[in-house]
């Protein structure tokens, strides 16, 4: 399969990557650029390639978050030759948050998802204009459409995985999200759980 000068961003949960799409394409203007967005991981974020396959045809994928655990549950299905970039990567979120903490959350989001969605964002540490536009974006989301997601970081795991050299990991020294948990990964000096403290190291 011929691959093309395209980037396809995953997004993470409760979140678009394509609201920072006008920094995306300033960072990258050689490239062409596909948004999977929260709304085309779910509800079952494994099935996210056989949804999308023009994904495939892409020269780079980059995930963030939780679109690296549906990325790493799909590893099987990738071109050997395409460019995989995780972004604070995930393995088994409850290696960070307990299922108790999760499930705390989960009933945050029913009953006051505003507020739940606040002091999730506080642990991304992202500029606070940066935190009101993923905030007002995630707010797009219903509750359902939220919990989906967290059933999924607390109950799946991608234990099993093997980098290669086209599998780039990138994790950041002051994530409060997710710890490290691969072996072969590079750490970010003062990068934190949001995605833009990446930009500049993706294609490096």
């Amino acid at each position: 399969m011929r691959l093309t000068a395209e980037i396809t961003w995953v997004s993470g949960w409760a979140s678009d990557l394509s609201v920072w799409e006008d920094l995306i394409y300033e960072k990258f203007p050689n490239y062409s650029h596909r948004f999977i967005d929260y709304f085309d991981l779910i509800p079952n974020p494994d099935d996210f390639l056989n949804d999308n396959p023009r994904i495939l045809e892409s020269e780079i994928v980059v995930g963030w978050s939780m679109g690296t655990l549906a990325m790493l549950r799909n590893l099987s299905k990738k071109p050997s030759m395409q460019k995989w970039i995780l972004l604070c990567p995930i393995a088994n979120f409850c290696d960070s948050h307990t299922k108790a903490t999760v499930r705390a959350m989960r009933q945050g989001i029913k009953e006051s998802t505003q507020q739940t969605l606040m002091q999730f964002s506080a642990l991304m540490d992202m500029p606070k204009s940066e935190r009101e536009k993923w905030i007002e974006n995630a707010q797009r989301y219903t509750p359902e459409q939220l919990g989906f997601g967290l059933d999924y970081l607390m109950n799946i795991t991608a234990d099993n995985f093997e980098a290669d050299e086209n599998v780039k990991l990138l994790f950041g020294t002051k994530d409060k999200v997710v710890k490290k948990s691969f072996g072969k990964a590079e750490f970010i000096d003062d990068a934190g759980h949001f995605f833009t403290d990446y930009l500049d190291r993706i294609t490096k």
